[in-house]
């Protein structure tokens, strides 16, 4: 079975439905993964991308696209490339229920017992 590495706008394309020419693409790549046939691999960058793009550019709700991001995360055959899986699900709901950016929850998330170093105080947030 194959691995590839996704960009950024495969996911961009698959959430926002345009252009429609590379939304049918976005969709085919991700039905041949939830078939099994190939691996999806995926940076915490490319996340990082997707929830500014979505938010930012698109203006797109946290609450509309956050879960359809975890629902493409949860297929078998996606793998998250630095972090786990569960981790990254952890951090992307922290970011729904609270308005906090997703480096900032990251951060807080991989610190483990270290303390952050930041003058955002979001991170206040998370204690």
């Amino acid at each position: 079975m194959k691995e590839f590495l996704i960009d950024t706008n495969i996911f961009v394309r698959l959430l926002t439905k345009e252009p429609l020419s590379h939304y049918e693409e976005a969709r085919k790549i991700f039905k041949q993964i939830e078939e099994e046939k190939h691996y999806g691999l995926v940076s915490i960058l490319v996340i990082n991308e997707i929830l500014w793009v979505l938010e930012r550019f698109y203006k797109m709700k946290r609450s509309i696209f956050i879960p359809k991001i975890i629902h493409l995360l949860l297929l078998d055959n996606v793998r998250i490339v630095e972090v786990s899986k569960d981790m990254l699900i952890e951090i992307l709901q922290k970011m729904q229920k609270k308005k906090i950016d997703f480096t900032d929850v990251y951060l807080a998330e991989i610190a483990q017992s270290r303390k952050v170093l930041s003058f955002d105080k979001d991170l206040e947030k998370l204690n």
